[in-house]
């Protein structure tokens, strides 16, 4: 299990396999098992602490529950209830993953994930209902798993382990008091939901591209590169092809992952001042983005989008 945490090429190759099988489940099966990156964070809590993954599965239905005693009574539209649930899911699992954090199991990465895992699965259930949702969110879960043992047994550890050994040499990206910052992003989102009802780029991703800009300026121009070459990447996609909604996104992971991969290889070897690599989250952050851009124009969703979210998030890491 430390060979899994110890390789960043394994947990994003593995992060991958689960968004596709969670992909082929939905189009099989007509059900979502959790959201797109449930079954492969799922995994990574796995390896990381079985205690992490229980209390994650057990915040998801604390989540449905209370969204449905509460303000499921009320006619809401899809992004209100999910901005509601994530809001529930986020408050109940801060509690939680605090007491997990003072074993020092998890990384921040980790803990963001988790946080959102709970909410992302609560809402999945509140469409097709708790019992094929649960159903659906193992059975990927477990493939995945399967996958991820499958990778560790066949492909050399040099080959799994070269890309972390190399940024060995950088601090691994994480949050000053993740517990005040990611909060207040959620917070943002709401706002500027409510404000222009429009997709702000993720409820925690901004506190994380925050920490990216105040440590590695260089690293957040190479963030919007990136952010810009998946887009032009999605949008001819979408141009010639028939993707749209799951796929959409699914192609949008792949493209972040390539892009953060190129970061990487120019990070080891180039010194690049300030780094901070992660095995996921800039993956995600990326991917987000993209796939926002693809459904709102750059302008609307720079001005009423992006920009304040990463204001916000840049103001609270100076506050704290």
């Amino acid at each position: 299990m430390e060979f899994f945490l110890s390789s960043v090429d394994l947990v994003r190759l593995v992060f991958l396999i689960g968004a596709v099988f969670a992909l082929i489940y939905k189009k099989k099966v007509g059900v979502t098992p959790g959201g797109i990156i449930v079954p492969g964070v799922l995994t990574g809590l796995l390896f990381t602490s079985f205690l992490a993954f229980i209390i994650t599965l057990a915040a998801s239905l604390i989540c449905y529950g209370v969204y449905k005693l509460t303000i499921g009574r009320y006619a809401l539209n899809k992004r209100w209830s999910a901005l509601i649930i994530i809001s529930i899911s986020v408050a109940f699992s801060l509690i939680a993953t605090a007491l997990v954090e003072s074993t020092h199991l998890l990384g921040h990465e980790i803990i963001a994930f988790s946080l959102v895992v709970p909410g992302l699965i609560a809402i999945s259930a509140n469409k097709y209902g708790p019992a094929k949702v649960a159903l659906g969110t193992l059975t990927v879960t477990a493939i995945c798993y399967l996958a991820a043992w499958a990778l560790i047994l066949t492909i050399p550890y040099p080959l799994l382990s070269h890309t972390t050994v190399e940024l060995g040499q950088y601090t691994q990206l994480s949050l000053v008091n993740p517990y005040v910052v990611i909060p207040i992003s959620l917070i943002s989102a709401i706002v500027l939901y409510y404000k222009f009802g429009i997709r702000s780029g993720g409820y925690l991703v901004s506190p994380f591209i925050a920490a990216v800009t105040f440590s590695s300026p260089i690293q957040a121009l190479m963030l919007v590169a990136g952010v810009a070459l998946c887009t032009i990447a999605v949008k001819l996609a979408l141009r010639f092809t028939l993707i749209i909604g799951l796929e959409r996104f699914v192609f949008s992971l792949f493209c972040a992952y390539i892009v953060v991969g190129i970061m990487d290889m120019i990070a080891i070897t180039t010194t690049v001042p300030g780094y901070r690599p992660a095995p996921l989250v800039l993956i995600v952050a990326i991917a987000i983005f993209t796939n926002d851009l693809s459904l709102q124009s750059v302008k609307t969703t720079l001005k009423n989008g992006f920009g304040p979210s990463m204001l916000m998030a840049h103001i609270a890491r100076l506050a704290v």
